[in-house]
């Protein structure tokens, strides 16, 4: 009897069964669009499943899909993933998640790298919900930014803020920054496009007539940051990201989270789903402070004639200098 059980569990495992119930656990994995960033995000929540003892392809079946930057594709997928019936539905970026949300409500739903998931309808408060959504937000450090632009560009006075007005995460982003910039004697200059020709063509025209590219953690602007960082370049205006990925493709300065951590941080939310937990019973919280990164290319300040202080150059976690990337 003992050989026979035995012979069934190998078996099992040769087919990518788990053990746990005869039965591995699928889930659904969207991101609205093929970036470092987000990819960093996926690498990061299979990295955490693993170090929580499950093994990808026995214990857990990852269906693995992207939106492409559409909509259209991310609801899409949220339907394959509620015919297919996933176990659990992970959606990586804001309007995935919402799609996710509006289709899948019958089993959990966690989002990640959510600038604002109170005001893009995914949850009511940050803390303890009631629904089948929980998640990560990364709302960056908006107002920090601005002041770093006073540090590093004391005669700045327009800041052109790239996005894409139809990403909920980017529209909250420039908000907030006009918020912040009454305050600092800046004004804040929309240069807003829904797609890369339209975002180049819109820094073409207004580009001139500002101080200081800044741009959010806008997907479609990551998706296309090299032919805006040439762009910037030729109309030798500097960029200052919020997101480290962005800010290699041509930004003097990136102030942003290891999106990596964010990942890890978002798997270990679905560990303990996977262990028991129900929605309802984590917290959707913000990425911890701690997994912010400060980048700065003294290549492009050079270009542009910029001088980054030497306290500030001191305490860059990645520095580049003289066509090398160095991390701290």
């Amino acid at each position: 009897m003992r050989k026979r059980l035995v012979v069934v569990v190998v078996v099992l495992c040769m087919l990518g069964v788990g053990i746990s119930g005869f039965g591995a656990v699928r889930i659904g994995i969207t991101q609205i669009v093929d970036h470092p960033a987000l990819n960093s995000i996926y690498d990061g929540i299979i990295k955490a499943l693993e170090d929580g003892g499950y093994k990808i392809g026995r214990d857990v079946i990852i269906d693995r899909q992207n939106a492409q930057g559409n909509m259209q594709n991310a609801v899409a997928i949220a339907r394959k993933f509620a015919s297919d019936k996933v176990d659990y539905a992970v959606a990586i970026a804001t309007l995935s998640a919402q799609a996710c949300a509006q289709v899948i409500t019958d089993r959990p739903v966690v989002f990640s790298s959510v600038t604002d998931p109170v005001g893009a309808g995914l949850i009511k408060k940050l803390g303890k919900n009631t629904s089948n959504v929980v998640g990560i937000s990364d709302m960056p450090p908006v107002e920090t930014h601005l002041k770093l632009i006073k540090l590093v560009f004391p005669q700045a006075k327009k800041i052109g803020v790239i996005y894409n007005p139809g990403e909920p995460n980017s529209v909250t982003i420039t908000n907030v920054a006009k918020e912040a910039a009454s305050g600092l004697n800046l004004t804040v200059v929309d240069i807003p496009g829904t797609t890369p020709s339209e975002m180049i063509a819109a820094l073409n025209s207004i580009g001139p007539d500002v101080d200081v590219l800044y741009i959010g953690t806008d997907n479609t602007a990551a998706s296309s940051m090299e032919a805006i960082g040439k762009a910037a370049l030729r109309l030798k205006r500097p960029i200052v990201a919020a997101d480290i990925d962005i800010a290699r493709n041509g930004a003097v300065l990136g102030f942003g989270f290891n999106y990596y951590q964010v990942g890890i941080e978002t798997g270990k939310m679905l560990v303990q789903l996977l262990k028991g937990a129900r929605p309802q019973d984590l917290e959707s919280r913000l990425i911890s402070p701690d997994s912010l990164m400060l980048y700065i290319n003294l290549d492009v300040a050079k270009s542009l004639g910029v001088k980054v202080p030497a306290d500030l150059v001191s305490r860059a976690d990645i520095l580049v200098q003289n066509g090398k990337e160095v991390v701290k």
